[in-house]
C-alpha cells in the first residue's frame, strides 16, 4: 500500500517546501520518481494502468499513488526508454494535456513515438546520449546511454536506452534508466557528473543514486551496490521491483548486501508515496 495516494500526496507534494540544496522525492513505484527541486518539479518515467481493466497489467503487485488527473503541477518529464513502463502511452498525454507548459525529455529514437502521441515538436527535447542539455537557469542534465536489452545505438550514435543525470539547486541525482553494466559505464557516469559539477573543485558528487535491483537485464542488487561504492554516492536508493510479478525481487536482499559490506554506503528503502525531503 502506498504511504499516500490520490488527493492526499498531491496536496502534500504541493504544501512540501524545499530549499537550496535540497530535493523532495517521492517514488510511484518501479522507476518513477517524482522530484521538487526549489525551482521546479519533475517526473522520470511516470506511468500508471488501470488495475480492473483485466489485461497483464492487472496481476501488479502494487497501486499507484496518483493517477495522471491527480498530479501536482509538473514542468519537466524525463523519460529513459520505450518500454511502456517507462513511456507510457495511458499517462504522457494526460499529463501533456493537463501542464501544457512541460517540456519533455526523451532518447531521440523516441521522439516519433512521443509525438505520435500527440505531443507537440517543440515541447520535446531529444538526447542521443553521451550529451547534456539545460532547460532554465537552475536546471541541467546530461543523457547518460544505457544497456538494457543491449547497449543499441544506431548510425547516428543514438542510443535506445538512456539514464539522467540532473542537477538542479546544488544537488545531482542520477536515475540510471534500466541497464546492465558495459564497459565505460562507470566513467560515463563519472563524467557526466564532473560536466554538471560547477562549484568547488575535486571529485563532483552524486548526491542520490536511484538504483535498479531487480537483474534480468538490469542491475543485480550486489551490482547495485557495486556501483554505489563506486560512485561514493550520497545516497544510494534501490528501484525496480515490487510490480510486475515476473520480474521483482525482496528488496532485503539489498539491505542485505548494502549491511555486509559495512558503512560504504549510505541508503534508504523507498515507499510508494512518501515523501522524503533530502540536503
Amino acid at each position: 500500500m502506498p504511504d499516500m495516494a490520490g488527493e492526499e500526496l498531491r496536496q502534500a507534494i504541493e504544501e512540501t517546501t524545499v530549499e537550496r540544496n535540497e530535493v523532495a522525492v517521492c517514488w510511484l513505484t518501479q522507476a518513477s520518481w517524482l522530484l521538487k527541486f526549489r525551482k521546479c518539479t519533475i517526473l522520470i518515467d511516470p506511468w500508471w494502468r488501470d488495475l480492473d481493466a483485466g489485461d497483464q497489467w492487472g496481476k501488479l503487485l502494487g497501486e499507484f499513488p496518483l493517477a495522471p488527473d491527480e498530479f501536482p503541477h509538473i514542468d519537466y518529464i524525463f523519460c529513459t526508454h520505450w518500454h511502456d513502463d517507462h513511456i507510457c502511452p495511458t499517462t504522457l498525454p494526460k499529463l501533456a494535456k493537463r501542464f501544457p507548459a512541460a517540456k519533455f525529455v526523451v532518447p531521440l529514437r523516441s521522439r516519433k513515438m512521443i509525438i505520435e502521441m500527440g505531443i507537440p515538436r517543440g515541447r520535446i527535447h531529444s538526447m542521443h546520449g553521451n550529451d547534456s542539455g539545460q532547460l532554465n537557469k537552475g536546471l541541467s542534465f546530461f543523457a547518460v546511454p544505457a544497456a538494457h536489452e543491449e547497449l543499441d545505438a544506431d548510425d547516428r550514435n543514438a542510443h535506445m536506452y538512456l539514464g539522467f543525470l540532473i542537477r538542479c539547486d546544488g544537488t545531482t541525482v542520477f536515475h540510471m534508466g534500466d541497464s546492465r553494466p558495459y564497459p565505460g559505464w562507470v566513467s560515463n557516469i563519472k563524467r557526466a557528473a564532473r560536466l554538471l559539477y560547477v562549484e568547488g573543485s575535486g571529485e563532483a558528487p552524486v548526491d542520490i543514486a536511484m538504483l535498479c535491483i531487480n537483474g534480468n537485464d538490469n542491475l543485480r542488487h550486489d551490482e547495485a551496490c557495486d556501483l554505489a561504492e563506486i560512485l561514493d554516492t550520497g545516497l544510494a536508493i534501490p528501484m525496480h521491483y515490487g510490480m510486475d510479478p515476473g520480474n521483482t525481487v525482496d528488496p532485503q536482499i539489498f539491505v542485505d548486501e548494502v549491511e555486509a559490506r559495512g558503512d560504504k554506503i549510505p541508503y534508504m528503502i523507498a515507499t510508494p508515496g512518501e515523501i522524503v525531503v533530502m540536503g
